[in-house]
């Protein structure tokens, strides 16, 4: 059933959603483009750019669940209710979601060891082989994906005590406290998947910006303030991506909590929506700009729909 949005915040909320969500899926499909037609010409990828490509690809289809699961739930508030296609969705966003926190932490780790300057011998070692080890390693993040969202849907299904509706219907103390309990382990598989890439993440980004703000250092004590001027722009890059990074998983950790007990509010559903385009869109427009290729891809494109 057809249903009107109650709130002017409610209606900001969507159309910030919808602009962010084209942004995402156009900075999205463009890197995929790009990457794809330079495969095709060439025949080979570097690894930057098959994680980029996967990246891109499964963004884009990210997005596209995103936006249609926030129409469906503010203005088809019946389809809220059918229990396959919950299901159906919930096990997109789940999969989609887990492989894109993996490449993007396998992104991170490859620009670690690519750029970073250290000694020690195991760094030096993973500087080496990680190369060779991408296809394997995004190979290993799909069938991560696929397996943690089957487990996690699956053990969602089968917690037949976990009830959100009925437990709001219901004024018992005793049955909301076995629900709250029976509902820790569906929560758990949501949200422990995404701790794994979440940790890689947050190690290699740690490393790699001390790394860069060590060798800025360096060079603003050798007065090379060009070289100076570059690795600051990187180290401000890196750390924006960090904290779009952390608070998108910040963010899906807590609506999955909310969620399960019973907090499923528009302005929740709004709140958590924008914040995770936020990221994938944000990250996309960073990439674009911090790749000499996609940039110089992309002004020639803005230049011919100039001309």
């Amino acid at each position: 059933m057809l249903r009107k949005m109650s709130t002017l915040f409610e209606l900001f909320g969507f159309v910030l959603l919808v602009i962010e969500t084209l942004v995402g899926m156009v900075g999205n499909g463009f890197i995929a483009i790009v990457n794809c037609i330079d495969w095709f010409r060439s025949r080979k990828l570097s690894p930057a750019d098959r994680i980029l490509s996967l990246l891109g690809l499964f963004r884009f289809a990210f997005l596209a669940v995103l936006i249609q699961a926030e129409i469906i739930n503010l203005f088809f508030m019946d389809a809220v209710l059918m229990p396959n296609r919950n299901i159906a969705s919930d096990s997109l966003w789940l999969f989609l979601n887990t492989a894109s926190l993996w490449f993007a932490a396998w992104l991170s780790v490859l620009y670690c060891v690519k750029i970073a300057n250290f000694s020690q011998p195991l760094f030096l070692q993973m500087k080496q082989r990680f190369p060779g080890l991408v296809p394997w390693l995004l190979l290993g993040a799909v069938v991560f994906s696929a397996i943690t969202t089957t487990v996690a849907i699956t053990g969602s299904k089968n917690v037949s005590k976990c009830n959100i509706y009925e437990s709001d219907l219901s004024n018992n103390n005793d049955s909301a406290i076995n629900t709250s309990n029976s509902c820790v382990l569906p929560i758990l598989l949501h949200i422990f998947p995404n701790l794994f890439p979440f940790a890689i993440f947050l190690f290699s980004s740690i490393l790699l910006l001390t790394s860069l703000w060590r060798h800025k250092n360096l060079l603003r004590n050798s007065a090379r303030d060009v070289s100076t001027e570059v690795h600051l722009n990187a180290i401000k890059a890196l750390a924006s991506f960090s904290v779009l990074y952390v608070s998108n998983v910040f963010v899906e950790i807590l609506s999955i909590v909310l969620f399960w007990m019973g907090i499923n509010d528009n302005w929740v559903h709004l709140i958590v929506f924008n914040v995770i385009a936020a990221y994938s869109s944000g990250h996309a427009v960073s990439l674009i700009f911090m790749s000499p290729k996609l940039k110089q891809e992309s002004i020639k494109i803005l230049h011919q729909l100039k001309c």
